[in-house]
């Protein structure tokens, strides 16, 4: 049997690089979505669950997410930190998210080409009523790279 084995600072290097160069945006669904990282590779396998804005706040297909940077873990230099912008929505947002993912816009109208990159969980319903949501990400980051 091997022994446990290690995943190069440079392929995950790659990884971060590629992250910094794709556009990005982040899709908010509600909570009939059901979250499976196994299956579910592409955009129009979750957009039946998007969410729907009655303020016309949140535009469908998602929000870009700006700024995305990585940044090496000071304890772990072989490993990073892929962040972006915190995320404000509104005013005169009137929206319920529960679930949201992170995927790359190829550029096209075709959401069965937009691969996803990361699912998130909010735990809660995010339930905001002619207003502003913020999505603060973890100062730490949005994925870590280990």
């Amino acid at each position: 049997m091997a022994n446990l084995s290690v995943i190069s600072k440079f392929l995950k290097l790659a990884v971060v690089n590629v992250w910094i160069a794709q556009n990005l945006k982040l899709m908010l669904l509600t909570e009939a979505h059901i979250p499976n990282a196994g299956t579910q590779q592409f955009v129009s396998q979750v957009s039946v669950n998007e969410i729907i804005d009655e303020g016309d706040v949140y535009t469908s297909g998602g929000i870009p997410l700006q700024n995305l940077l990585a940044v090496a873990d000071p304890n772990e230099p072989n490993n990073y930190f892929l962040d972006a912008d915190d995320i404000r929505i509104g005013p005169g947002a009137t929206i319920n998210y529960r679930y949201g993912i992170i995927y790359q816009d190829m550029g096209t109208s075709n959401p069965s080409v937009n691969p996803i990159k990361a699912h998130i969980d909010f735990i809660d319903n995010q339930i905001i009523e002619n207003g502003i949501s913020t999505i603060n990400w973890n100062q730490l980051g949005i994925i870590y790279v280990s």
